[in-house]
């Protein structure tokens, strides 16, 4: 299976923390590809050999449901050799062969806690519910989080009623009110400061089921088991590619018993 993918889909993402977003550098354009599995480094023919083995390995029955992510590392110069380090991700449909991170809440069952939304009424994670749950981590300052945003708005117009869509931030109650006053962000939010930014209980429990920095998607089944967690959206500009594989998590969870 000859998959043309350009090199330069290497340079997809960056493996950065979302805070502000990243100033401009100048690009290098790299010409060889450090594989940080293998220790492996390939020319541009060799990485596009090694991109089209990956599908061929791993997509025999299922071509259309492949994905590829790749996570850049450092770049190195040593002479006229500019070295790309990558990881990367590979799944078919739901399923990741290889995974760049380790998700290790992934089949922890989160401890049911009632907590206060931003407008002063509650909601209660975890445990035994009637629906999935989507909870999405983020906070105002983080541009991905921003950008994801119609993206997820879009899963909560598509499964509201169906599952919960919650939104959990380490800013203050009366900061997400002004935020979404602005920009529809259609989840319940919940906030870790109250309006006089003093620390509230939510904050401790946040901490129990994150795993990376921010912006960070976690599907919760109906026994409170959290069955997936899914980083920063790569492509915020492709809204129907984006969140087909969510739609896919979500309709898989629906279907369960």
């Amino acid at each position: 299976m000859n998959i043309n993918y350009p090199i330069l889909i290497i340079l997809l993402i960056s493996s950065f923390g979302c805070k502000n977003k990243p100033q401009e550098k100048e690009k290098l354009t790299p010409n060889f590809f450090k594989n940080l599995y293998t220790q492996e480094i390939y020319s541009k023919e060799e990485m596009q050999e090694f991109v089209d083995s990956l599908f061929a390995k791993y997509d025999s029955t299922a071509k259309e449901s492949a994905h590829i992510h790749f996570w850049n590392h450092k770049i190195t110069q040593i002479n006229d050799s500019i070295i790309q380090a990558f990881k990367y991700d590979f799944r078919v449909g739901i399923d990741y062969k290889i995974r760049a991170k380790e998700y290790k809440r992934i089949g922890m069952k989160i401890p049911a806690k009632k907590l206060r939304t931003i407008y002063g009424d509650s909601i209660r994670i975890g445990g035994k519910q009637d629906k999935p749950t989507v909870i999405n981590l983020w906070f105002i300052g983080c541009w991905g989080c921003c950008a994801e945003i119609p993206a997820l708005n879009r899963l909560q117009e598509k499964y509201s009623g169906r599952v919960n869509f919650i939104a959990l931030t380490p800013d203050n109650e009366k900061d997400v009110r002004k935020f979404v006053r602005k920009q529809a962000f259609n989840f319940i939010h919940v906030a870790s400061k109250n309006d006089k930014y003093e620390e509230t209980s939510n904050r401790p429990y946040i901490k129990t089921i994150e795993s990376y920095p921010y912006p960070e998607t976690i599907f919760v089944d109906k026994d409170g088991t959290i069955r997936f967690v899914e980083g920063m959206i790569s492509k915020v500009d492709d809204i129907d590619k984006e969140t087909k594989y969510f739609e896919m998590i979500i309709d898989n969870l629906l279907n369960e018993n």
